[in-house]
């Protein structure tokens, strides 16, 4: 009989801050957003004599299909759950659907893991340096936004597997530049100093799910690398690439063989070719075509060669760590990855630079190709180059100096340049913010100078737009306040539980002329979310979750796509009021965009909560798709998880993002200012 393991953390969501009570079919009032208003195809249940439901009633209702919490895994289950999220991130993306070569390798690796309950180990043989063709391929020698947003998706995925299983997991990333560099004509002080920055930039980040190994480890010298200095560094450079080379390039290694007779050595080489004609480029200027192929192959074959003892070594010292690659591959042993979610050709971070689209978008390019009419080159506040980004008017904010980062994998970020100004909120041109959001969501000011000044709050709410008030006013205050709210369909909201992944105004309808001259109650959600933080969230809980719909769609489960979702509609039972509401598209078009966009709330089990629970169905569809929506939803490469900092002012386009939060501490003072805006 399979072990049982321990629970897993609760699965994680936000708040549902909003949630409007139900209207029956025979009422109809005025509503917060000013029309008169009813439910879609509200019925109340109905009741025989005896006052039992009909079988379709109990079908529906959250009271006749309560589910009890699931049981804990067993040994398998979690294996199994473990190895089907590390599949998600295997390179290509979507067009790929053959079995996973090394499924059964990575499934007996990590079931060892999973057997004596410790963290998943993954190693990571990447980021060696900058490309040394800094004049047409990268935009220098450190790491830059390229590299952070690699990190970040590493990151992400050990989270993702922390999620399902509570020891967690840790990626373990080696660099590999000692191993080249000479061959490239890189210094060892620069694959120093990049190896440190890279460092650097984890740490500040919070990138805890990582780790950092370098040569070193992989010798006799097994202590702790962060106490290497540069100069021990520098001295033991040649010792450590000699003896890897000798003490594991196995005996009578043949190069040519190699390419000619094993596949993934094959598709490394011919990768190296390709690479290589642009990093030697600067070295190979003069030279004949001739001579520029014949030195190409010639340092691709040594790159195999001391590749392969790397890649011996690495098996050597950690023979039981799952291996993932960079390289495309057979897989048939490993998993082969990309580092960052990108449209077009795949690039690694350390031969290109981030070209970043207003609305989110990646493409990773040469930096000599970026035209400096389309896109800006953007810096820090040194003057170190970070990445290129597309031209904009809503990036010219007057008499600011501002620094617009793209956060990981949805959101921009604003501060100013210089970290010691600070603007007031006063002076921000909301109109900007909101079509910012409209493009890229949740768009976040950060250190900004009277964000809980209630009256500047809610004046720059009308210059956002058209504020939706409640009845007691535009403002809303989400407060913890546990006790205090006596209706269970909002007392939620005034708590510290774990929330379900939800838009605000989720059952709020309004009526609209159809062309066949009929009247058709259509959801009708406020446009944006516009948030002031009064009080930061506890680092390390109390996240609220940003789900983005162009990022879900775009990592559904092959071969899934949004075209699988179109024209499917479901209905909800909510435990409060037990009204059925029914016929809500699950994809709607964006009402000023027209891009696809997700309309849906996520299933709520009493088991998870004290206050209102609820049942969703598909209504003319399969009910897997219900599990498949809950799952890509919390996906790490759909969803951003975003802790508040005191005063931060958070713009959310409504129609495009769900969201959720996490639950936090009882006794936290914790409290969010809220207006809708239309």
């Amino acid at each position: 009989m399979s072990a049982v393991l321990p629970s897993a953390k609760p699965m994680p969501i936000h708040p549902q801050d909003e949630i409007f009570k139900l209207l029956s079919s025979d009422d109809k009032v005025k509503s917060t957003f000013g029309v008169d208003v009813r439910p879609m195809n509200v019925t109340n249940i109905s009741h025989n004599e005896e006052g039992n439901r009909t079988p379709e009633e109990q079908r529906m209702t959250p009271e006749s299909n309560a589910q009890p919490p699931p049981k804990p895994k067993t040994v398998p289950e979690m294996t199994q759950a473990i190895v089907h999220i590390l599949g998600k991130y295997r390179l290509p993306h979507r067009t790929d659907l053959r079995e996973w070569p090394a499924k059964a390798v990575f499934l007996r690796q990590t079931e060892r893991f999973v057997s004596s309950n410790q963290p998943l180990h993954l190693i990571l043989p990447a980021f060696p340096f900058k490309s040394p063709n800094k004049e047409t391929k990268v935009l220098g020698v450190l790491p830059d936004s390229g590299e952070e947003m690699a990190l970040a998706h590493l990151n992400g995925l050990a989270a993702a597997i922390g999620d399902v299983y509570t020891p967690g997991a840790k990626v373990f990333i080696v660099s590999d530049g000692l191993m080249y560099n000479d061959i490239l004509g890189v210094s060892d002080q620069e694959v120093w100093r990049y190896g440190r920055a890279l460092r650097q930039m984890a740490q500040e980040k919070g990138f805890t799910n990582l780790s950092f190994l370098r040569l070193h480890n992989l010798i006799e010298d097994k202590g702790d690398e962060c106490l290497i200095t540069e100069e021990v560094y520098l001295s033991n450079v040649n010792k450590v690439r000699a003896e890897i080379v000798q003490h594991y390039l196995p005996t009578g290694f043949d190069v040519e063989k190699a390419i000619a007779n094993d596949v993934d050595t094959t598709l490394t080489y011919r990768g190296y070719l390709r690479f290589l004609e642009l990093d030697l480029a600067p070295q190979m200027i003069g030279e004949s075509k001739a001579q520029n192929k014949s030195r190409r192959e010639k340092v691709a074959k040594h790159m195999i060669v001391r590749g392969r003892a790397f890649a011996c070594a690495i098996a050597a010292n950690y023979p039981n760590y799952l291996r993932a690659s960079i390289h495309p591959s057979t897989e048939s042993d490993k998993l082969s990855i990309a580092l960052i979610p990108q449209d077009g050709r795949i690039h690694t971070p350390w031969h290109s630079a981030v070209v970043r689209a207003v609305n989110g978008t990646i493409t990773m390019a040469h930096a000599g190709s970026v035209s400096s009419d389309t896109h800006e080159l953007i810096t820090d506040h040194k003057g170190r180059p970070l990445h290129f980004l597309e031209r904009s008017e809503l990036f010219d904010w007057p008499d600011m100096h501002l620094s617009f980062n793209y956060l990981y994998p949805t959101g921009v970020m604003i501060t100013a340049k210089d970290p010691s100004q600070s603007y007031s909120l006063k002076d921000v041109p909301m109109q900007k913010v909101r079509k910012l959001s409209t493009q890229c969501s949740p768009v976040i000011l950060r250190g900004f100078k009277d964000t809980t000044n209630e009256e500047v709050y809610e004046s720059k709410a009308y210059e956002l737009g058209t504020p939706a008030p409640w009845i007691f006013g535009i403002k809303t205050s989400v407060k913890n306040s546990p006790g205090k709210n006596s209706d269970l369909a909002t007392s939620v909201v005034t708590s510290n539980e774990t929330m379900p992944m939800h838009f605000d105004g989720v059952f709020f309808f309004k009526p609209k002329v159809q062309p066949d001259g009929t009247t058709k109650m259509l959801s009708s959600p406020p446009r944006y979310q516009y948030f002031a933080a009064v009080t930061p969230s506890t680092r390390g809980s109390g996240f609220t979750l940003f789900a983005s719909s162009p990022l879900l769609f775009r990592n559904l489960p092959a071969p899934h796509t949004v075209e699988t979702l179109k024209g499917l509609t479901w209905d909800c039972r909510n435990s409060s009021s037990w009204e059925h509401i029914e016929g809500i598209d699950l994809v709607a078009p964006h009402p000023e965009t027209g891009e696809d966009c997700l309309r849906y709330h996520e299933p709520w089990p009493q088991w998870k909560t004290k206050f209102t629970y609820n049942k969703i169905s598909i209504e003319n569809g399969p009910q897997w798709i219900i599990d498949v929506l809950d799952e890509t939803l919390y996906d790490r490469r759909v969803t951003l998880w975003f802790e508040w900092a005191e005063g931060d002012v958070l713009v959310s386009d409504n129609y495009k993002m769900m969201h959720t939060r996490t639950g936090f501490s009882g006794t936290e003072d914790r409290e969010l200012w809220r207006i809708h805006v239309n």
